[in-house]
């Protein structure tokens, strides 16, 4: 079987920095839930943040999707600076289309808070736009940030852009945790836009640009061209996740605290979804890229089948821990201050909810970038079309009886169609051999999971503070020592980088 280009190392390296700016975003959240639980505050913080965070998520979602095949193919058939040119010339366009896009932004902020808000009152209407003049900024520097980072991808420098995100959200926390007690609201939106100039900064290459310079040929103007008819449909499949926290505010913001409770529940989601794919999916792509431009579709199997077992040993553990455990690890991580015990049920009850949005969305990123590398962004963009309008509808007829849960669960509901979907048509073109090896891990991954879920009630049964942290810990334990006697083909190499030995070959 053809070897897989994706480094597990680079992969444990990048998830490693990952997982630490996961940390300090959710060290983020506990103070936002200590300093403003779900009170009117909190809401207008996250009904404000939501569009510059959509607007930003569509057009660094997309042109990076777009970028890496055309940069790498580029790269291979033109030469190195024409691939550079065309990177830094897409940089300057996206600057002074966002910079635009800012000031616009400003200028009506307070109608399109309340079109978007439209169970917001005056004063909470007239709060939100308050803070969203300040978290517009976002649009700028998260896109030219998601630009830089997959530059940097091309080049394999995966820890460099790591290490900027790691540093650019220690210096939010930070200027957050000086100002917040006393400057309320308006300084975490300060510290949030800050760190994401910090973070966009560190990882573009200023020095190279000024240096090299970057000359516009025929090669790096077509190229530019063809990365940009290759984002249209991008961002019109793309629009349509987008949107869906929009339309998740427009619906929770008659209610008081949903707003609030929601957001804390989706970040936490997305925090999952981000540590468990942002890794593989980074590394992967790139290597997805070539082999389909080289054509290769041996190689092209095992990459998948790689990814997908990979991805099957990490998500199995975390679904049965949400189901299990999202209670108890609400209640040690957040409920203090004025976040409360109501207010633990229902962001746990929220968060059980959006597992198939972890799972789908952790798939489908995966499922997506082997089109992206075929250069066929029509199909995710139909798939995802066609799947938004189920969700969509399923919402407007759940929001009512069921309320936050209702949406959390047509949400989960579509990502897990779109998934499947997208995942039976890449094995339509390449086989089921993109499957190799996964029932396998799954079969591995439910008994290391069961296991770990029995240490971890243990613990929960006793005194200890944060009895849940310390079943977490445990269970994590468990569940590797597990997949290493059952010779699980991951667990085996993620010790053998550790502790280099000879050893014998596991099972995949």
């Amino acid at each position: 079987m053809p070897q897989t280009a994706t480094s597990l190392r680079s992969v444990s390296v990048l998830t490693l920095l990952t997982l630490g700016q996961m940390g300090l975003q959710f060290g983020l959240q506990l103070l936002l839930a200590k300093w403003f639980g779900t009170e009117s505050d909190m809401d207008a913080f996250v009904a404000a943040s939501t569009l510059p965070l959509v607007v930003s998520g569509l057009l660094a979602g997309s042109l990076a999707s777009a970028f890496v095949p055309i940069y790498v193919e580029t790269r291979e058939r033109a030469g190195e600076m024409a691939a550079w040119s065309m990177a830094v010339q897409l940089v300057c366009w996206l600057s002074l289309f966002t910079l635009l896009l800012w000031q616009v932004a400003k200028l009506f902020a307070e109608p399109w808070m309340r079109t978007l808000h439209p169970g917001f009152d005056d004063e909470q209407i007239w709060r939100t736009a308050e803070l969203f003049q300040t978290l517009s900024s976002l649009m700028v520097w998260n896109s030219l940030s998601g630009l830089a980072r997959v530059w940097n991808h091309c080049h394999g420098r995966f820890a460099v852009t790591g290490f900027a995100a790691l540093f650019g959200n220690a210096v939010t926390v930070a200027l957050a945790w000086r100002g917040g007690p006393n400057g309320g609201m308006d300084k975490v939106a300060q510290a949030v836009s800050i760190g994401a100039v910090v973070t966009f900064s560190l990882q573009m290459p200023w020095v190279q640009i000024f240096s090299r310079g970057w000359p516009v040929t025929k090669e790096s103007q077509s190229a530019v061209k063809r990365c940009l008819l290759l984002m249209l449909p991008l961002a019109i499949g793309l629009t349509c996740n987008q949107l869906d926290p929009l339309l998740d505010r427009y619906l929770t913001s008659p209610s008081p605290g949903s707003v609030s409770q929601l957001g804390y529940a989706s970040r936490l989601a997305a925090a999952v979804l981000t540590l468990s794919t942002s890794g593989l999916a980074v590394v992967a792509f790139p290597a997805l890229a070539r082999h389909a431009a080289e054509r290769d579709d041996d190689k092209l199997r095992a990459e998948i089948a790689a990814a997908l077992r990979f991805l099957t040993l990490l998500l199995v553990p975390v679904v049965v821990t949400l189901v299990w455990f999202a209670s108890p690890l609400i209640r040690d991580l957040l409920q203090r201050g004025r976040f409360s015990a109501e207010d633990t049920r229902a962001v746990s009850s929220t968060l059980v909810m959006l597992c198939g949005l972890i799972v789908g969305g952790s798939l489908g990123e995966i499922a997506a970038k082997v089109f992206y590398a075929w250069q066929n962004t029509r199909t995710p963009v139909i798939v995802g079309l066609i799947g938004f309008s189920i969700g969509a509808a399923l919402k407007f007829q759940w929001v009512q009886p069921h309320g936050v849960l209702g949406l959390a669960a047509a949400t989960s509901a579509y990502y897990l169609l779109n998934v499947v979907v997208m995942l039976g048509l890449i094995a339509m073109r390449l086989g089921l051999d993109i499957f190799r090896g996964v029932l396998g891990t799954l079969i591995r991954a439910a008994i290391g999971s069961a296991a770990a879920a029995y240490v971890g009630s243990l613990l929960l049964r006793t005194s200890l503070p944060f009895s849940s942290l310390w079943g977490a810990a445990a269970g994590g334990a468990t569940l590797l020592i597990v997949l290493v006697l059952l010779r699980d083909d991951v667990a085996w190499r993620a010790v053998r980088m550790v502790l280099p030995a000879r050893t014998h070959e596991p099972r995949s």
